[in-house]
């Protein structure tokens, strides 16, 4: 494996404390001009450096493949599949967010600094393209006044996964 895709934990809490009284936390990254919150139960971790394979014949929202961890995992740019009209900033840094098992592990391209954000009931999602709209479980906060539009990443995936399989 590339020792420069090295992934880290998205947090340092434990088990324990990630399920405590307020409930599960999220790993909250910038997508685009999304801001967005996958649950810990999905994501596994955050990769700083990470070297793509081309993926021939790919949309461009499927950046390629990464291995991680010594395993081989799809690259997709969420920002690019909700608007392909999206432009990548040249030379800006992109982070990974890893999540899932097995077959169903994918990585998620991000910029900027993941922060943590916890599920709140009583908070309004904040507004998402309509392509990912359905996907949206409600909100997270990061404590401060920060929203994220909380993702039910194994659906989303699945139906990228089924979108890919009919192209």
């Amino acid at each position: 494996m590339d020792p420069a895709a090295q992934p880290t934990a998205p947090s340092s809490l434990s088990a324990d404390e990630r399920s405590a009284d307020s409930g599960p936390l999220a790993q909250a990254v910038q997508c685009g001009p999304w801001a967005l919150a996958f649950p810990f139960s999905w994501a596994r971790s955050i990769v700083e450096e990470f070297e793509l394979s081309e993926v021939p014949h790919a949309p461009p929202w499927l950046l390629g493949a990464a291995n991680v961890d010594g395993k081989v995992v799809p690259v997709l740019d969420l920002a690019l599949y909700l608007d392909p009209a999206a432009q990548a900033v040249p030379g800006a840094a992109r982070l990974l967010l890893v999540g899932g098992e097995g077959e169903d592990a994918a990585g998620i391209v991000f910029s900027g600094l993941p922060a943590m954000a916890r599920p709140q009931a009583d908070l309004p999602a904040p507004a998402t393209p309509p392509a990912l709209a359905e996907f949206i479980t409600g909100a997270a906060s990061d404590g401060g006044s920060r929203r994220w539009a909380l993702v039910d990443a194994p659906a989303l995936l699945e139906a990228l996964s089924a979108e890919l399989a009919l192209a």
